[in-house]
Protein backbone atom coordinates (compact mmCIF):
# COMPACT_ATOMS: atom_id res chain seq x y z
CA UNK A 1 0.00 0.00 0.00
CA UNK A 2 1.18 3.39 -0.89
CA UNK A 3 2.07 5.71 1.65
CA UNK A 4 0.32 9.26 1.69
CA UNK A 5 2.10 12.39 2.22
CA UNK A 6 1.45 14.09 5.27
CA UNK A 7 2.04 18.04 5.45
CA UNK A 8 2.07 19.19 8.84
CA UNK A 9 1.24 22.65 9.14
CA UNK A 10 1.56 24.59 12.36
CA UNK A 11 1.08 27.94 13.26
CA UNK A 12 2.11 29.39 16.30
CA UNK A 13 0.64 33.61 17.49
CA UNK A 14 3.07 36.17 18.79
CA UNK A 15 4.43 35.71 22.12
CA UNK A 16 4.87 39.10 24.03
CA UNK A 17 8.42 39.65 24.82
CA UNK A 18 10.07 42.44 26.97
CA UNK A 19 12.41 43.41 24.71
CA UNK A 20 12.81 46.66 22.37
CA UNK A 21 10.80 45.66 18.89
CA UNK A 22 14.06 45.77 16.48
CA UNK A 23 14.89 42.77 18.24
CA UNK A 24 12.53 40.45 18.19
CA UNK A 25 12.99 37.89 15.58
CA UNK A 26 10.58 34.89 13.85
CA UNK A 27 11.08 31.51 12.47
CA UNK A 28 8.87 29.70 10.08
CA UNK A 29 8.79 26.81 8.11
CA UNK A 30 7.43 23.18 7.01
CA UNK A 31 7.09 19.72 8.24
CA UNK A 32 6.90 16.85 6.41
CA UNK A 33 6.37 13.01 7.20
CA UNK A 34 5.94 10.36 4.62
CA UNK A 35 3.74 7.75 6.55
CA UNK A 36 0.56 7.29 7.95
CA UNK A 37 1.22 7.77 12.02
CA UNK A 38 -1.09 10.71 12.83
CA UNK A 39 -1.21 13.08 15.63
CA UNK A 40 -0.72 16.34 17.00
CA UNK A 41 2.37 17.68 16.55
CA UNK A 42 4.70 19.41 19.12
CA UNK A 43 7.57 21.71 17.84
CA UNK A 44 10.51 22.85 20.61
CA UNK A 45 12.74 26.10 20.12
CA UNK A 46 15.76 26.37 22.26
CA UNK A 47 17.67 29.04 22.57
CA UNK A 48 21.24 28.56 22.50
CA UNK A 49 24.23 29.84 24.66
CA UNK A 50 27.57 31.05 23.63
CA UNK A 51 30.69 30.61 25.09
CA UNK A 52 33.21 33.69 25.81
CA UNK A 53 34.83 33.39 22.86
CA UNK A 54 32.00 33.33 20.32
CA UNK A 55 31.74 29.37 20.09
CA UNK A 56 27.36 28.64 20.12
CA UNK A 57 27.04 25.67 22.69
CA UNK A 58 24.75 23.03 20.37
CA UNK A 59 21.96 21.06 21.94
CA UNK A 60 23.51 17.72 23.44
CA UNK A 61 21.48 14.17 23.76
CA UNK A 62 20.92 15.03 27.47
CA UNK A 63 19.02 18.63 26.27
CA UNK A 64 17.10 17.11 24.22
CA UNK A 65 15.97 14.16 26.54
CA UNK A 66 14.73 16.67 29.17
CA UNK A 67 17.77 18.56 30.89
CA UNK A 68 16.92 21.92 28.91
CA UNK A 69 13.36 23.29 28.75
CA UNK A 70 12.95 24.41 25.54
CA UNK A 71 12.28 28.42 24.56
CA UNK A 72 8.98 27.86 23.16
CA UNK A 73 6.72 25.16 22.72
CA UNK A 74 3.78 24.77 20.61
CA UNK A 75 1.23 22.38 19.68
CA UNK A 76 -1.56 22.14 17.09
CA UNK A 77 -3.52 19.18 15.21
CA UNK A 78 -4.02 21.22 12.06
CA UNK A 79 -1.98 21.16 9.09
CA UNK A 80 0.00 24.47 7.64
CA UNK A 81 3.14 26.15 8.34
CA UNK A 82 5.21 26.52 11.68
CA UNK A 83 5.86 30.00 13.02
CA UNK A 84 7.55 31.63 16.18
CA UNK A 85 7.36 34.70 16.55
CA UNK A 86 8.86 37.27 19.63
CA UNK A 87 11.97 35.55 19.83
CA UNK A 88 14.95 37.68 21.41
CA UNK A 89 17.54 38.27 18.54
CA UNK A 90 20.60 34.88 19.22
CA UNK A 91 21.01 31.45 18.18
CA UNK A 92 18.23 28.52 18.02
CA UNK A 93 17.67 25.20 17.87
CA UNK A 94 14.16 23.26 16.20
CA UNK A 95 12.97 20.03 16.69
CA UNK A 96 9.58 18.34 16.58
CA UNK A 97 7.70 15.01 16.78
CA UNK A 98 4.44 13.16 16.49
CA UNK A 99 3.02 12.84 19.85
CA UNK A 100 1.09 9.84 18.80
CA UNK A 101 0.78 8.12 22.07
CA UNK A 102 -0.27 11.96 23.56
CA UNK A 103 2.18 11.92 26.39
CA UNK A 104 3.35 15.34 25.67
CA UNK A 105 6.62 13.42 25.63
CA UNK A 106 9.14 12.29 22.56
CA UNK A 107 9.17 8.38 23.06
CA UNK A 108 11.06 5.56 20.61
CA UNK A 109 9.05 2.75 22.23
CA UNK A 110 7.28 2.43 19.81
CA UNK A 111 9.38 4.96 17.75
CA UNK A 112 7.71 8.21 17.29
CA UNK A 113 7.82 10.02 13.98
CA UNK A 114 10.60 12.86 14.66
CA UNK A 115 12.62 15.24 13.02
CA UNK A 116 14.77 19.03 13.20
CA UNK A 117 15.87 21.45 10.93
CA UNK A 118 19.59 20.60 9.24
CA UNK A 119 21.36 22.70 6.75
CA UNK A 120 21.01 19.09 4.97
CA UNK A 121 19.10 16.55 4.76
CA UNK A 122 20.24 13.54 7.45
CA UNK A 123 22.48 16.54 8.73
CA UNK A 124 23.13 17.26 12.34
CA UNK A 125 20.73 19.62 14.68
CA UNK A 126 21.85 22.88 13.02
CA UNK A 127 22.11 25.91 14.87
CA UNK A 128 19.81 28.86 13.27
CA UNK A 129 21.16 32.51 13.69
CA UNK A 130 18.58 34.80 14.54
CA UNK A 131 21.33 37.66 15.83
CA UNK A 132 20.71 39.63 12.47
CA UNK A 133 17.08 38.83 10.86
CA UNK A 134 14.64 36.78 11.03
CA UNK A 135 14.59 33.10 9.40
CA UNK A 136 12.16 31.12 6.97
CA UNK A 137 10.92 28.44 4.75
CA UNK A 138 13.35 26.25 7.66
CA UNK A 139 12.16 22.47 6.65
CA UNK A 140 12.24 19.53 9.21
CA UNK A 141 11.37 15.92 7.79
CA UNK A 142 10.22 13.48 10.04
CA UNK A 143 11.79 10.01 9.71
CA UNK A 144 11.10 6.77 12.09
CA UNK A 145 13.23 3.69 11.97
CA UNK A 146 11.59 0.24 11.70
CA UNK A 147 12.15 -1.97 14.82
CA UNK A 148 12.77 -6.17 14.30
CA UNK A 149 9.58 -8.10 13.62
CA UNK A 150 8.29 -9.74 16.72
CA UNK A 151 7.62 -12.67 14.11
CA UNK A 152 10.00 -15.02 13.47
CA UNK A 153 11.38 -14.58 10.25
CA UNK A 154 13.02 -17.42 8.46
CA UNK A 155 15.02 -18.00 4.38
CA UNK A 156 16.87 -20.82 3.75
CA UNK A 157 20.31 -20.48 6.00
CA UNK A 158 18.93 -17.95 8.49
CA UNK A 159 16.76 -16.86 11.26
CA UNK A 160 15.25 -13.90 13.18
CA UNK A 161 13.94 -15.28 16.49
CA UNK A 162 13.79 -13.62 20.27
CA UNK A 163 15.30 -15.54 22.51
CA UNK A 164 14.60 -14.31 26.31
CA UNK A 165 12.79 -11.10 24.72
CA UNK A 166 16.26 -10.18 22.42
CA UNK A 167 16.91 -10.27 19.01
CA UNK A 168 18.93 -13.34 17.72
CA UNK A 169 20.15 -13.77 13.91
CA UNK A 170 20.87 -17.51 13.49
CA UNK A 171 23.00 -17.60 10.77
CA UNK A 172 24.73 -20.78 9.36
CA UNK A 173 26.50 -22.17 5.58
CA UNK A 174 28.82 -20.54 3.40
CA UNK A 175 29.74 -17.00 3.70
CA UNK A 176 27.70 -16.03 0.46
CA UNK A 177 24.65 -18.40 2.16
CA UNK A 178 24.95 -16.89 5.36
CA UNK A 179 25.33 -12.77 3.77
CA UNK A 180 22.01 -13.32 1.42
CA UNK A 181 20.26 -14.84 4.99
CA UNK A 182 21.37 -11.45 6.67
CA UNK A 183 20.54 -8.82 3.88
CA UNK A 184 16.94 -10.65 3.39
CA UNK A 185 15.59 -10.94 6.62
CA UNK A 186 16.86 -7.84 8.39
CA UNK A 187 17.62 -5.72 5.32
CA UNK A 188 15.54 -2.57 6.46
CA UNK A 189 17.28 -2.36 9.56
CA UNK A 190 20.57 -2.54 8.17
CA UNK A 191 19.44 0.70 5.77
CA UNK A 192 18.24 2.23 9.65
CA UNK A 193 21.53 2.02 11.47
CA UNK A 194 23.27 3.50 8.25
CA UNK A 195 20.74 6.04 8.28
CA UNK A 196 20.60 7.04 11.46
CA UNK A 197 23.93 6.02 13.85
CA UNK A 198 26.84 5.94 10.70
CA UNK A 199 25.46 9.21 8.52
CA UNK A 200 23.14 11.18 10.73
CA UNK A 201 24.99 10.44 14.21
CA UNK A 202 28.82 9.21 13.53
CA UNK A 203 29.29 11.71 10.21
CA UNK A 204 26.35 13.75 11.31
CA UNK A 205 26.58 15.31 7.50
CA UNK A 206 25.77 13.08 4.99
CA UNK A 207 28.27 14.97 2.06
CA UNK A 208 31.50 14.96 4.28
CA UNK A 209 30.90 10.98 4.62
CA UNK A 210 30.57 10.96 0.88
CA UNK A 211 33.70 13.24 0.38
CA UNK A 212 35.52 11.97 3.13
CA UNK A 213 34.98 8.36 4.47
CA UNK A 214 33.59 6.77 0.81
CA UNK A 215 37.00 7.37 -0.69
CA UNK A 216 39.15 6.25 2.11
CA UNK A 217 37.12 2.92 2.07
CA UNK A 218 37.47 2.28 -1.73
CA UNK A 219 41.25 3.16 -1.90
CA UNK A 220 42.56 2.70 1.77
CA UNK A 221 42.35 -0.83 2.27
CA UNK A 222 42.90 -4.43 1.27
CA UNK A 223 39.69 -6.36 1.85
CA UNK A 224 39.73 -9.95 1.93
CA UNK A 225 38.13 -12.04 -0.69
CA UNK A 226 35.81 -13.64 2.17
CA UNK A 227 34.82 -10.42 3.17
CA UNK A 228 33.61 -8.97 -0.16
CA UNK A 229 32.14 -11.85 -0.72
CA UNK A 230 29.64 -11.77 2.14
CA UNK A 231 28.96 -8.42 1.61
CA UNK A 232 27.77 -8.67 -1.74
CA UNK A 233 25.82 -11.64 -0.72
CA UNK A 234 24.48 -9.35 1.89
CA UNK A 235 23.06 -6.53 -0.64
CA UNK A 236 22.08 -9.77 -2.74
CA UNK A 237 19.88 -10.53 0.06
CA UNK A 238 18.65 -6.89 0.84
CA UNK A 239 17.46 -6.34 -2.97
CA UNK A 240 15.72 -10.07 -3.35
CA UNK A 241 13.94 -8.93 -0.12
CA UNK A 242 12.33 -6.03 -2.74
CA UNK A 243 13.47 -3.04 -0.12
CA UNK A 244 13.96 0.26 -1.36
CA UNK A 245 17.40 0.83 -1.62
CA UNK A 246 17.76 4.91 -1.98
CA UNK A 247 19.13 6.97 0.79
CA UNK A 248 17.73 10.19 -0.21
CA UNK A 249 21.30 12.27 1.89
CA UNK A 250 23.03 11.03 -0.62
CA UNK A 251 21.08 10.55 -3.72
CA UNK A 252 21.91 7.59 -4.49
CA UNK A 253 21.23 3.87 -4.00
CA UNK A 254 22.69 1.76 -0.40
CA UNK A 255 25.86 0.18 -2.11
CA UNK A 256 28.41 -2.30 -0.69
CA UNK A 257 30.85 0.72 0.52
CA UNK A 258 27.91 1.57 2.73
CA UNK A 259 27.68 -1.48 3.82
CA UNK A 260 31.58 -1.59 4.56
CA UNK A 261 31.01 1.64 6.34
CA UNK A 262 28.99 0.05 8.81
CA UNK A 263 31.57 -2.92 8.98
CA UNK A 264 34.05 -0.45 9.27
CA UNK A 265 32.86 2.48 11.30
CA UNK A 266 35.85 2.82 13.95
CA UNK A 267 38.30 3.26 10.85
CA UNK A 268 36.83 6.64 10.72
CA UNK A 269 39.40 7.35 13.54
CA UNK A 270 41.95 6.43 11.11
CA UNK A 271 40.27 8.23 8.08
CA UNK A 272 41.98 11.47 9.62
CA UNK A 273 43.18 12.67 13.00
CA UNK A 274 40.63 12.41 15.23
CA UNK A 275 40.93 12.55 19.30
CA UNK A 276 39.46 8.73 20.24
CA UNK A 277 36.15 8.26 21.94
CA UNK A 278 36.58 8.04 25.80
CA UNK A 279 33.78 5.36 26.47
CA UNK A 280 34.47 1.56 26.76
CA UNK A 281 35.73 -0.21 29.75
CA UNK A 282 36.26 -4.29 30.37
CA UNK A 283 37.64 -6.20 33.03
CA UNK A 284 38.93 -9.98 33.80
CA UNK A 285 39.32 -12.10 36.63
CA UNK A 286 40.16 -15.51 37.62
CA UNK A 287 41.47 -18.10 39.81
CA UNK A 288 42.19 -17.15 43.17
CA UNK A 289 39.43 -14.15 43.24
CA UNK A 290 36.93 -16.38 41.79
CA UNK A 291 37.90 -19.12 44.34
CA UNK A 292 34.99 -20.38 46.40
CA UNK A 293 31.99 -18.37 44.13
CA UNK A 294 29.85 -19.33 41.67
CA UNK A 295 32.86 -18.96 39.32
CA UNK A 296 34.79 -21.83 41.07
CA UNK A 297 37.92 -20.27 40.33
CA UNK A 298 36.85 -19.60 36.38
CA UNK A 299 37.36 -16.98 34.41
CA UNK A 300 34.88 -13.69 34.23
CA UNK A 301 34.73 -11.48 31.61
CA UNK A 302 33.19 -7.70 31.12
CA UNK A 303 32.60 -5.11 29.18
CA UNK A 304 30.66 -2.06 28.72
CA UNK A 305 30.09 -0.90 25.35
CA UNK A 306 30.02 2.89 25.45
CA UNK A 307 29.41 6.06 22.63
CA UNK A 308 27.42 4.51 19.89
CA UNK A 309 24.48 6.48 21.18
CA UNK A 310 22.29 8.07 18.43
CA UNK A 311 19.28 10.65 19.18
CA UNK A 312 16.96 8.23 17.96
CA UNK A 313 18.37 5.67 20.21
CA UNK A 314 18.74 3.21 17.43
CA UNK A 315 21.53 1.17 18.54
CA UNK A 316 19.35 0.13 21.25
CA UNK A 317 16.63 -0.36 19.63
CA UNK A 318 18.19 -2.01 16.95
CA UNK A 319 20.72 -4.07 18.97
CA UNK A 320 21.10 -7.55 17.91
CA UNK A 321 23.03 -11.13 19.00
CA UNK A 322 24.92 -12.66 15.58
CA UNK A 323 25.23 -16.52 16.23
CA UNK A 324 26.56 -17.79 13.69
CA UNK A 325 27.74 -21.42 12.29
CA UNK A 326 30.28 -21.43 9.70
CA UNK A 327 30.01 -24.86 8.61
CA UNK A 328 33.36 -25.33 7.71
CA UNK A 329 35.87 -27.97 8.85
CA UNK A 330 38.32 -26.23 11.65
CA UNK A 331 36.09 -23.06 11.71
CA UNK A 332 34.70 -22.08 15.26
CA UNK A 333 30.84 -21.28 15.68
CA UNK A 334 31.16 -17.76 16.81
CA UNK A 335 28.34 -15.01 18.90
CA UNK A 336 28.57 -11.46 18.51
CA UNK A 337 26.66 -8.88 20.05
CA UNK A 338 26.51 -5.97 17.13
CA UNK A 339 23.61 -4.27 15.03
CA UNK A 340 22.66 -5.28 11.44
CA UNK A 341 25.02 -5.06 8.72
CA UNK A 342 27.80 -6.58 10.39
CA UNK A 343 29.65 -8.99 8.79
CA UNK A 344 32.50 -8.91 11.11
CA UNK A 345 32.37 -8.10 14.99
CA UNK A 346 34.27 -6.22 17.97
CA UNK A 347 32.17 -7.68 20.46
CA UNK A 348 32.18 -11.64 20.14
CA UNK A 349 32.51 -14.91 21.97
CA UNK A 350 33.40 -18.21 19.79
CA UNK A 351 32.06 -21.83 21.31
CA UNK A 352 36.08 -22.81 23.21
CA UNK A 353 34.88 -19.75 24.95
CA UNK A 354 37.59 -17.25 23.36
CA UNK A 355 36.11 -13.81 23.99
CA UNK A 356 37.20 -10.65 22.09
CA UNK A 357 35.89 -7.32 22.27
CA UNK A 358 37.33 -3.87 21.37
CA UNK A 359 37.93 -0.31 22.72
CA UNK A 360 38.85 2.62 21.01
CA UNK A 361 42.74 3.47 21.96
CA UNK A 362 45.45 6.06 21.69
CA UNK A 363 46.41 7.25 17.99
CA UNK A 364 49.37 8.96 17.59
CA UNK A 365 50.21 11.62 14.73
CA UNK A 366 51.10 10.60 11.66
CA UNK A 367 49.78 10.37 8.12
CA UNK A 368 46.83 8.04 7.12
CA UNK A 369 48.16 4.93 5.41
CA UNK A 370 46.74 2.47 3.35
CA UNK A 371 46.29 -1.62 3.01
CA UNK A 372 44.29 -1.59 5.95
CA UNK A 373 41.67 -4.46 6.93
CA UNK A 374 38.74 -3.53 9.09
CA UNK A 375 39.09 -4.44 12.55
CA UNK A 376 36.03 -6.08 12.75
CA UNK A 377 36.95 -8.71 10.32
CA UNK A 378 40.01 -9.21 12.08
CA UNK A 379 38.65 -10.24 15.25
CA UNK A 380 36.30 -12.71 13.36
CA UNK A 381 38.86 -14.29 12.00
CA UNK A 382 40.24 -14.83 15.10
CA UNK A 383 37.21 -15.98 16.65
CA UNK A 384 36.47 -18.39 14.00
CA UNK A 385 40.10 -20.02 13.88
CA UNK A 386 41.11 -19.97 17.73
CA UNK A 387 40.43 -22.09 20.05
CA UNK A 388 40.25 -21.72 23.94
CA UNK A 389 43.71 -23.29 24.40
CA UNK A 390 44.99 -20.02 22.30
CA UNK A 391 47.85 -18.25 24.00
CA UNK A 392 48.90 -14.27 23.45
CA UNK A 393 51.75 -15.23 20.88
CA UNK A 394 49.13 -17.26 19.24
CA UNK A 395 46.33 -14.76 18.71
CA UNK A 396 48.82 -11.85 18.13
CA UNK A 397 49.88 -13.95 14.58
CA UNK A 398 46.82 -14.34 13.59
CA UNK A 399 46.11 -10.81 14.27
CA UNK A 400 49.60 -10.01 12.09
CA UNK A 401 47.95 -11.77 9.01
CA UNK A 402 45.96 -8.34 8.20
CA UNK A 403 48.70 -5.64 8.87
CA UNK A 404 48.52 -1.87 6.76
CA UNK A 405 51.12 -1.10 4.66
CA UNK A 406 52.67 1.46 8.05
CA UNK A 407 52.42 -2.63 9.90
CA UNK A 408 49.62 -1.98 12.09
CA UNK A 409 46.90 -4.36 12.58
CA UNK A 410 43.96 -1.86 14.36
CA UNK A 411 43.85 1.13 11.87
CA UNK A 412 41.95 3.54 14.39
CA UNK A 413 44.15 3.33 17.69
CA UNK A 414 42.24 0.19 19.72
CA UNK A 415 42.42 -1.82 22.65
CA UNK A 416 41.44 -5.14 22.52
CA UNK A 417 40.83 -7.89 25.52
CA UNK A 418 40.72 -11.11 24.83
CA UNK A 419 40.41 -13.87 27.08
CA UNK A 420 39.87 -17.52 27.15
CA UNK A 421 38.29 -20.19 30.03
CA UNK A 422 41.09 -20.57 32.91
CA UNK A 423 42.57 -24.24 33.51
CA UNK A 424 45.66 -23.01 35.34
CA UNK A 425 47.50 -21.36 32.32
CA UNK A 426 49.65 -18.15 33.04
CA UNK A 427 48.25 -15.64 30.74
CA UNK A 428 44.13 -16.75 30.23
CA UNK A 429 43.87 -13.34 29.46
CA UNK A 430 45.47 -10.33 27.61
CA UNK A 431 45.48 -6.58 26.11
CA UNK A 432 46.23 -5.93 22.71
CA UNK A 433 47.33 -2.50 22.20
CA UNK A 434 47.41 -1.11 18.68
CA UNK A 435 46.88 1.39 16.08
CA UNK A 436 48.13 2.37 12.18
CA UNK A 437 51.70 2.10 13.26
CA UNK A 438 52.27 -0.74 15.41
CA UNK A 439 51.22 -2.50 18.58
CA UNK A 440 51.50 -5.28 21.13
CA UNK A 441 50.45 -7.30 23.95
CA UNK A 442 50.02 -6.23 27.54
CA UNK A 443 49.60 -9.36 29.81
CA UNK A 444 48.46 -9.09 33.34
CA UNK A 445 50.82 -7.76 36.19
CA UNK A 446 52.64 -5.58 33.55
CA UNK A 447 50.59 -3.11 34.88
CA UNK A 448 47.90 -2.14 38.02
CA UNK A 449 45.79 -3.24 39.45
CA UNK A 450 48.35 -5.34 41.27
CA UNK A 451 46.85 -8.46 40.95
CA UNK A 452 47.85 -11.39 39.30
CA UNK A 453 44.74 -12.12 38.88
CA UNK A 454 43.06 -9.55 36.90
CA UNK A 455 43.47 -7.06 33.58
CA UNK A 456 41.64 -4.59 32.72
CA UNK A 457 41.07 -1.50 29.95
CA UNK A 458 39.11 1.81 29.28
CA UNK A 459 40.21 3.68 26.71
CA UNK A 460 43.91 4.24 26.89
CA UNK A 461 47.46 2.84 26.09
CA UNK A 462 49.69 1.74 29.33
CA UNK A 463 52.25 -0.17 27.83
CA UNK A 464 52.69 0.66 23.89
CA UNK A 465 53.39 4.40 23.36
CA UNK A 466 53.02 5.12 26.99
CA UNK A 467 55.41 6.89 28.99
CA UNK A 468 56.31 5.79 32.42
CA UNK A 469 57.48 9.11 33.52
CA UNK A 470 54.62 10.80 31.98
CA UNK A 471 51.77 8.88 33.18
CA UNK A 472 49.22 11.22 31.83
CA UNK A 473 50.22 10.35 28.57
CA UNK A 474 50.30 8.22 25.61
CA UNK A 475 52.50 9.16 22.63
CA UNK A 476 53.01 12.45 23.81
CA UNK A 477 49.25 13.19 24.64
CA UNK A 478 47.14 13.93 27.59
CA UNK A 479 44.94 11.04 28.28
CA UNK A 480 41.12 11.94 28.60
CA UNK A 481 39.64 12.64 31.89
CA UNK A 482 37.01 10.27 31.42
CA UNK A 483 39.71 7.12 30.79
CA UNK A 484 41.29 7.97 33.21
CA UNK A 485 38.67 8.48 35.58
CA UNK A 486 37.36 5.01 34.85
CA UNK A 487 40.51 3.19 35.03
CA UNK A 488 41.18 4.47 38.25
CA UNK A 489 37.54 3.89 40.11
CA UNK A 490 38.29 0.50 39.00
CA UNK A 491 41.62 0.16 39.65
CA UNK A 492 41.68 1.47 43.14
CA UNK A 493 37.97 -0.81 43.92
CA UNK A 494 40.12 -3.65 42.60
CA UNK A 495 43.11 -3.70 44.83
CA UNK A 496 41.04 -2.77 47.69
CA UNK A 497 39.46 -5.96 47.40
CA UNK A 498 42.55 -7.78 46.81
CA UNK A 499 43.66 -6.39 50.32
CA UNK A 500 40.21 -7.35 51.93
CA UNK A 501 40.70 -10.83 50.53
CA UNK A 502 37.55 -10.26 48.81
CA UNK A 503 36.25 -13.37 46.66
CA UNK A 504 34.52 -11.81 43.51
CA UNK A 505 31.28 -12.86 41.54
CA UNK A 506 28.54 -12.02 39.02
CA UNK A 507 27.16 -9.24 41.34
CA UNK A 508 30.45 -7.78 42.25
CA UNK A 509 31.77 -7.80 38.34
CA UNK A 510 28.30 -6.00 37.77
CA UNK A 511 29.05 -3.43 40.48
CA UNK A 512 32.47 -2.17 38.85
CA UNK A 513 30.98 -1.67 35.37
CA UNK A 514 28.20 -0.09 36.75
CA UNK A 515 30.71 2.19 38.89
CA UNK A 516 33.08 2.95 36.06
CA UNK A 517 29.25 3.92 33.51
CA UNK A 518 28.58 7.25 33.00
CA UNK A 519 25.07 7.33 31.05
CA UNK A 520 26.62 6.09 27.83
CA UNK A 521 26.65 2.19 27.92
CA UNK A 522 24.06 0.93 25.38
CA UNK A 523 24.62 -2.50 26.43
CA UNK A 524 26.78 -4.63 28.69
CA UNK A 525 27.87 -8.17 28.70
CA UNK A 526 29.58 -10.53 30.90
CA UNK A 527 31.00 -14.06 29.78
CA UNK A 528 31.49 -17.00 32.47
CA UNK A 529 34.44 -18.38 30.30
CA UNK A 530 34.42 -21.51 31.84
CA UNK A 531 30.91 -21.97 32.66
CA UNK A 532 30.03 -20.90 28.44
CA UNK A 533 27.55 -18.43 30.07
CA UNK A 534 26.52 -15.17 28.60
CA UNK A 535 24.85 -12.29 30.01
CA UNK A 536 23.33 -9.40 28.44
CA UNK A 537 22.36 -5.95 29.61
CA UNK A 538 20.60 -3.61 26.88
CA UNK A 539 19.71 0.10 27.66
CA UNK A 540 16.05 0.43 27.71
CA UNK A 541 13.94 2.78 25.13
CA UNK A 542 12.63 6.04 27.57
CA UNK A 543 13.57 8.98 26.83
CA UNK A 544 17.15 8.90 29.06
CA UNK A 545 20.45 8.62 29.35
CA UNK A 546 22.41 5.00 28.12
CA UNK A 547 22.70 3.20 31.19
CA UNK A 548 22.66 -0.69 30.31
CA UNK A 549 24.59 -1.86 33.54
CA UNK A 550 21.99 -0.96 35.89
CA UNK A 551 19.22 -2.75 34.32
CA UNK A 552 17.96 -6.18 33.41
CA UNK A 553 20.70 -9.16 32.80
CA UNK A 554 19.42 -11.40 30.55
CA UNK A 555 21.84 -15.27 30.72
CA UNK A 556 21.78 -17.35 28.25
CA UNK A 557 24.02 -20.60 27.79
CA UNK A 558 26.11 -20.57 24.54
CA UNK A 559 24.51 -23.22 22.75
CA UNK A 560 20.70 -21.72 23.19
CA UNK A 561 21.74 -19.39 20.94
CA UNK A 562 22.25 -21.92 18.28
CA UNK A 563 19.16 -23.73 18.82
CA UNK A 564 16.08 -24.72 16.88
CA UNK A 565 17.78 -23.81 13.79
Amino acid sequence: MKSTLLVLILFFGSVTIAAPARQNRSVSGKITFIGKITGKTIVHIYRLQSARNGAVRRLSKRDIYGAKAPFQTGTTDETGFYRFTGLPAGNYSLLAWIDQNQNNHLDFDPPEPFGWYAAETGGNIAVIDLTKEDRHNLQVKFRIPASFSKEEKRTKNGRLIYLKELPVLQLWGSPQERGFAHGFLIGRQILDFFEFYILEDSWKSPPRYQKIFVPFLESGFNYPAEFLQECDAVIHGMKAANLDMRIESLGRDFSRTDLIAINAYIEKRAAFPVAPPSSCSQFAFWGDPTEGTSLQGGLIAARNMDGECDVRKVTVSHFLIFAVDPQTPGKQRWVSMMWPGFVGTISGINESGLYGMENAGSSKQGPVVGGNVPYSWTERFVLETQTGKSTPESVLKVMQKFTNEAGGITSPGSIILWTLPYTGQKTPAFVYEGNRFGGGMRLPGETRPENANCIMATNHHLKYGYDIDKPGQVFGKPVSFSSRRRYETGMNTVEAWSRLHKKIDVADVKRLLQMVAHGSTEYSVIFLANQKKILVAVDDLKTDLWDAPYLHWTEFRFDEFFSQK
